[in-house]
């Protein structure tokens, strides 16, 4: 008894004991700003892992052990580390990072949270982990109302439009300014882990600024420079990404195996009620060989199998000379691979009062899942700018690179050439080739092969010095002298061939080279003041001068002796030897201002206006003025509530130009003609010899046009920013109307003049309206889980609102309407509406349709007149999808953090060219390998159901006229990007002597999602480019 009692005693005692080691916190959790409380902040012991979150007056109470610290965080502000007591007052500091944020956006910065443009500020991030060799490919679908597509080439570059169609024959693409410099160059030679902040610039009145260069917006990309940090040490970074790529089987196109492909030729041959063996022969196969596969094909006629053995016609060889056995072979899988891409950077940077200097040094390869073609760019970079006095500062950011590259399309050759061609001939060297009434078609491996020493090298020198003078309080002047050059250099080789039916006898060299200048020379005035304290004021004044020169020239060379790189010169030929060479320039000189105004972060108001002269217009046409306005209210400034951050309206009008055509183009033209008479020349007779032949000389390509003007853009804009819930949740929504006119173009129907008859000239409308949104939410838990989800999604519709009277019929249009009567999106298809199958000799005889046949494709009747005209034909293809989305979620535990990205586009119609391979034996290239769905075609009795036409040897129906049978639904989304990380602990890097190390497994197109009935292999590759890769990937990131 007394035992228990001495227990129970000192059980008691270790209880009281421990409690007396735990402490109750009594706390509260207020913004140091204002001293308004934070409701739902996060608080978390550090060692019991215990947590609360504070109530609607920011009370929180939590049970920790006496001297523990405290974790206290909160959405939009810094997270703070205290030591526990028990009646605390926390105070927290808002993220300035978050909400004074600063962006370029046009010869000056503004903070993020005062912008009244369509501005996309991107985070450049997921740049610095990406294995694309092109930034802009790695921001698919990551920008309401910016559209990328792009192929899976090495070196291949994403095209971007921004809000739509921009214009028909000038470019559509953006104007790209990298540190203040602009440029239309590609970006793929760019080093992604230098750039510091990308921002999109979407509406005329943010872009007008740029003026004539700005009708498809503008992409503002600043580089990284050197940073103060603890003690003004060197600061040192390194990262490096490895990437394995390869062939996915959703992208892989099905192909017919050497079985696969006799059944169907012999199929084609019975349907047609030929022999199938007299046919099969013509394309080196013997249907009764003694031995050999066995293959059954249907007998319409007779209704019922027939068997047939399969072997090559020349006892197993498929040509006459017995050089090539009949194979198997999988041309696909013999021109991929296993591609690989490597990238590494190392940056080494400081900054004091004095000075700042940052140095990069980067190198990216890629091998493409092709074989034989790749990318290579290394790229050195120095930003350094020095504070002379605390008036003047001196800079310069110049970039040197080179490229190396080796790109073919040998896909269409791939899926086109028949698997029972070997990829050599008997003798393991000599490529093999097509035979008997096979097409003429190279054969891919070679293609490659042969190609693989066809490099293009670019240099390139990037970059701008500057000098700057601060004379009085507020005032920033500013000059700043850019240059953009590049020499471009490529020796093409053309060696000798020969695989049976298909030769080259003749050797041949093409040596080109183009040096591109262009630089740019800019003044600018900025001056910031304020009035009575509430009326703040900055004003921009500035001229730029730009000027382009490009020289091209290329020699052209044939018959060489020994057919390798290192003979294959110029001077080494004994044949035919031409060369040409071309020059042309234009200059841009521009005078602009802008005024913004703020009233107590309540009204904002900009005005801007430009006014560019162009050298590519007549003197009557060579200046444009463009304005822009906008207007911005902060309404949350009015609404005293919690729960609301920020709340602003946005309206903005403006104008913009475009100018981006041919050097050349309000220009006569004449080229030179080297021919004797009539039959071979118009050129005119410049020597007037009088002498009945007509000597060389030179005839016009293209006519003057002194009254051509600029294409002009004027886009309305009305916009929302809003931010709730301390910041949680965020977003913008955008609705715009983009009109263009007096559109630039060279249509065809100038053709009809003869001589001269193609011009350049104004015409064509159009309009584009659409609605673009961003919307997102992140927090962080109790239990330490941070977490970041946004959704971006776009639309827009366009039509085109005037067409020129003699220029209608050079777009689509139908027998009844043009484009504009149709209010159809510029890039519509008109064609025959596909109406199922005749599966009756009565249905044919009865259907009005030329050459109608059995199983064959039937049309519409559509203005039932009971034939099948032209009449018939309507609109049935529709290039504008009804919806393009990005769904980025970024996850965040400890030490880890996982990002995972989707991107799509929702009723997209795709015209699936690879249909014509794959549905039909002979509506091109009869003798072709085909899709493995030809195996699937109509036939009566056993495969009535099918919608694919009966397979025939002919195509007298012409079953291959554009028609809504090749339109598809080519809706998809695509898992772009899943990213694990792992951030190394503090104490750890502490002890390494490193501010950062982060490793992460990354993968990219890993799934995609697409329509049932959607036929090709990859929505996003619906014809025979360089096919889209999914790539694994390891990467390294550290910071000394």
């Amino acid at each position: 008894m007394k035992k228990s009692i001495l227990s129970a005693m000192l059980l008691l005692v270790m209880a009281i004991m421990a409690q007396a080691q735990n402490i109750t916190v009594h706390g509260t959790v207020l913004s140091k700003t204002d001293d308004e409380p934070l409701i739902g902040a996060s608080v978390q012991c550090e060692a019991t892992k215990a947590g609360a979150a504070t109530d609607i007056d920011g009370n929180f109470e939590i049970s920790v052990p006496e001297g523990a610290v405290l974790k206290v965080s909160y959405v939009g502000f810094n997270t703070t580390e205290v030591k526990a007591s028990t009646e605390m007052t926390i105070y927290l500091e808002e993220n300035s990072e978050l909400l004074d944020e600063v962006v370029v956006v046009g010869y000056q910065t503004v903070r993020k949270a005062d912008l009244t443009g369509a501005v996309s500020v991107i985070s450049t991030k997921s740049l610095e982990t990406s294995s694309d060799t092109d930034p802009m490919r790695a921001l698919q679908g990551k920008v309401p109302g910016m559209t990328i597509t792009c192929n899976g080439s090495p070196s291949g570059v994403g095209s971007v439009r921004i809000r739509g169609i921009g214009s028909f024959n000038a470019s559509q693409d953006p104007l790209f300014v990298i540190d203040g410099v602009p440029t239309t160059a590609t970006l793929n030679s760019l080093n992604m882990n230098d750039i510091e902040s990308m921002q999109v610039l979407k509406d005329a009145a943010s872009a007008s600024i740029y003026g004539s260069r700005a009708a498809n917006g503008v992409i503002i990309i600043t580089t990284k420079k050197g940073k103060a940090s603890q003690e003004n040490k060197i600061n040192v970074s390194f990262s490096a990404n490895l990437a394995a790529q390869f062939y996915s089987s959703q992208a892989t196109m099905k192909l017919l195996d050497t079985p696969g492909y006799a059944t169907a030729m012999a199929q084609a041959a019975l349907n047609d009620g030929l022999d199938p063996v007299a046919y099969a022969s013509s394309y080196g196969l013997n249907l009764n060989a003694p031995s050999g596969f066995p293959i059954k094909v249907y007998d319409i006629a007779n209704n019922r199998y027939v068997d047939y053995t399969v072997n090559g016609y020349y006892d197993g060889y498929i040509n006459a000379k017995r050089t090539m056995a009949m194979s198997y072979t999988d041309w696909l899988d013999e021109i991929s691979r296993t591609g690989f891409a490597q990238s590494y950077d190392a940056s080494v940077s400081s900054a004091t009062e004095k000075a700042n200097v940052f140095f990069s040094l980067g190198y990216k390869k890629n091998d493409g899942i092709l074989r034989y073609t790749n990318f290579e760019n290394i790229a050195a970079r120095i930003n350094s700018t020095f504070n002379i006095s605390p008036v003047v500062s001196v800079g310069e950011n110049f970039t040197l690179t080179h490229t190396k590259q080796v790109d073919c399309q040998p896909m269409e050759n791939a899926l086109k050439m028949p698997s029972i061609v070997p990829v050599f001939e008997k003798d393991g060297t000599t490529y093999a080739g097509p035979v008997g009434s096979m097409a003429d078609r190279q054969n891919p491996l070679r293609e490659l092969a042969f190609n693989k020493d066809n490099s293009l090298n670019v240099w390139r020198l990037f970059g701008n010095a500057f000098i700057e003078v601060k004379p009085i309080k507020g005032l920033l002047l500013r000059s700043n002298f850019g240059l953009d050059y590049d020499a471009a250099f490529i020796h093409s080789y053309n060696y000798t061939f020969h695989s049976d039916i298909v030769n080259n006898d003749t050797n041949s060299t093409t040596m080109s080279q183009a040096n591109d200048s262009k630089w740019t020379w800019t003044n600018t005035a900025n001056y910031n003041f304020t009035l009575a304290k509430d009326h703040m004021f900055t004003i921009l004044a500035g001229m730029e001068l730009f000027r382009q020169s490009r020289i091209d020239f290329s020699g052209y060379n044939e018959d060489y002796d020994i057919e390798t790189p290192d003979y294959m010169y110029p001077d080494a030929s004994v044949g035919v030897e031409k060369s040409t060479g071309n020059k042309s320039a234009y200059s841009l000189a521009s005078f602009f201002g802008k005024i913004d105004y703020t009233w107590k972060n309540l009204l904002l108001a900009s005005f801007t206006i430009r006014r560019d002269g162009s050298s590519r217009f007549g003197k009557n046409n060579r200046y444009g003025t463009f304005p822009a306005a906008t207007l911005g209210y902060r309404i949350s400034e009015n609404i005293n509530k919690s729960w609301l951050n920020d709340l602003k309206l946005r309206l903005s009008w403006g104008k913009t130009g475009n100018q981006a055509i041919s050097n050349t183009a309000r220009y006569a033209l004449y080229v030179a003609d080297y021919g004797n008479d009539r039959a071979t020349s118009t050129a005119y007779n410049l020597l007037l010899q009088q002498s009945g032949i007509f000597p060389s000389g030179y005839i016009a390509s293209q006519t003057a046009n002194d009254n051509l003007k600029w294409e002009t853009t004027i886009q309305y804009n009305a916009g929302i920013d809003y931010s709730l819930f301390n910041d949680r949740l965020f977003g913008t929504a955008d609705a715009y109307i983009k009109d263009v006119k007096d559109m630039l173009i060279t249509p065809a129907y100038l053709g009809s003049m003869g001589e001269g008859g193609a011009s350049w000239l104004n015409g064509p409308s159009l309009r584009n309206v659409g609605m673009e949104f961003m919307v997102g939410w992140r927090d962080e838990l109790k239990c330490g889980l941070s977490y970041k989800a946004s959704l971006n999604f776009d639309f827009f519709r366009n039509r085109v609102t005037y067409l020129p009277n003699t220029t209608t019929g050079s777009y689509a249009h139908t027998t009844s309407e043009n484009l504009v009567q149709s209010r159809q999106p510029y890039g519509s298809i008109v064609g025959y509406v596909f109406d199922g199958l005749f599966k009756t000799q009565e249905e044919v005889l009865s259907s009005g349709q030329d050459n109608a046949r059995l199983g064959g494709m039937r049309y519409a009747d559509l203005n039932g007149d009971g034939r099948i005209t032209a009449d018939d034909q309507t609109w049935i293809f529709n290039p504008v999808p009804d919806l393009s989305f990005g769904l980025n979620i970024e996850l965040g535990y400890k030490n880890f953090d996982l990002q995972i990205f989707w991107q799509g586009v929702l009723g997209q119609d795709v015209y699936n060219n690879q249909k014509f391979q794959n549905d039909f034996w002979s509506v091109t290239d009869a003798g072709s390998n085909k899709g493995e769905r030809v195996l699937d075609a109509w036939l009566p009795n056993v495969n009535a159901s099918s919608s694919i036409p009966m397979l025939t040897t002919n195509n007298k129906g012409d079953e291959g006229r554009t028609s809504s049978y090749f339109v598809e639904n080519g809706s998809y989304a695509k898992l772009r990007t899943l990213q694990l990380g792992y951030n190394l602990p503090d104490k750890l890097l502490t002890k390494l002597r490193m501010s950062k190390a982060r490793v992460y497994l990354s993968g990219q197109n890993l799934l995609t999602i697409k329509s049932s009935s959607l036929t090709c292999s990859d929505p996003e590759n619906a014809n025979w480019a360089y096919p889209i890769p999914t790539s694994l990937s390891f990467g390294l990131q550290l910071d000394f």
